[in-house]
């Protein structure tokens, strides 16, 4: 199985929901249809809420820096995930560790779909 996806353009933010099992394949194939959304919207400002049936692989991971390159994303997308799945949340942070590490995002990981939100508006 692999992730299923929705996209919507709400309010001036791309809303992504996420369900499924992550793999490489899938998860690239979700970011380069995020940002062809962006792209048609004109919009920077991604909020995806993800509750995944189990954690992505470490080296999927690790490997989400080629992932973003592939995928177009860059560091003038805003993102907010929030990772709904606790026991998916560590492999999210080690993404978005290796992401920032690279400065290759502005983003940040979330359990709660309202920090993330809040978050998106400036607000702490």
């Amino acid at each position: 199985m692999t992730v299923e996806y929705s996209i919507e353009y709400v309010n001036s933010v791309l809303e992504v929901r996420v369900s499924g099992t992550p793999d490489r394949a899938s998860i690239t194939e979700m970011w380069k249809d995020i940002i062809a959304a962006c792209d048609a919207n004109s919009c920077h400002t991604i909020l995806g809420i993800s509750n995944i049936e189990r954690p992505m692989k470490l080296a999927d991971a690790i490997d989400h820096q080629a992932i973003f390159l592939e995928a177009g994303v860059t560091i003038d997308h805003r993102i907010a995930w929030a990772q709904l799945n606790p026991a998916a949340v560590e492999m999210n942070r080690l993404a978005e560790t290796v992401l920032l590490n690279r400065g290759m995002v502005n983003g940040r990981i979330f359990t709660d779909e309202f920090e993330a939100r809040r978050w998106l508006a400036g607000r702490k």
